[in-house]
């Protein structure tokens, strides 16, 4: 299970690794160390090419209600600044795209103030299409009060792919 806190505030932060991959790094609470985000992504296939994608995932982006931050398009990388989400997501209840655990009232994501970080991977795929991969973390907090700690909260794999197929669609349909 990916289970990840996000407590800081320090930006998305994206940088090349020394391998060529894309490495996409956030700092984030309890973790000492930086959580590499495209070690976390969801991949598949798209039948357009990498500049048809990159561009239909800037839209998916804001037809989600995703703030859209830190974009390196010769690497293909986009990323969403942290934002905040309470009970929903664009209408979708927090407790379908992530699983922050349960109390005795229900899913800690549909109670919690949720703290969420986005990225998107896009890479040819060598026979004119691309690879798309998605990557997703939160935490969450009870609202009633700061001193609690972050709960970390784990992908159900559902916004991965929700932007998947808006990509996707929005790829293919243009012109």
């Amino acid at each position: 299970m990916r289970s990840f806190l996000l407590a800081s505030l320090v930006p998305l932060t994206l940088g090349v690794t020394t391998l060529g991959a894309q490495g996409v790094h956030i700092n984030m609470l309890p973790w000492r160390e930086p959580i590499l985000m495209d070690t976390l992504k969801i991949e598949a296939p798209v039948s357009a090419p990498p500049e048809k994608v990159y561009l239909a995932a800037q839209k998916a982006f804001g037809d989600l209600g995703i703030p859209l931050g830190n974009t390196d398009n010769k690497a293909g990388v986009l990323g969403s600044e942290r934002f905040l989400r309470t009970h929903n997501l664009n209408g979708t209840i927090l407790s379908k795209l992530y699983d922050c655990g349960e109390g005795a009232t229900g899913p800690y994501a549909d109670a919690f103030r949720l703290e969420i970080a986005v990225a998107a991977f896009v890479k040819p795929d060598g026979q004119g299409g691309t690879t798309l991969g998605v990557a997703t973390i939160a935490n969450g907090r009870d609202p009633g009060g700061t001193s609690r700690a972050a709960r970390g909260c784990a992908s159900t794999g559902r916004l991965e792919d929700m932007l998947t197929q808006r990509i996707r669609l929005a790829a293919l349909t243009q012109k």
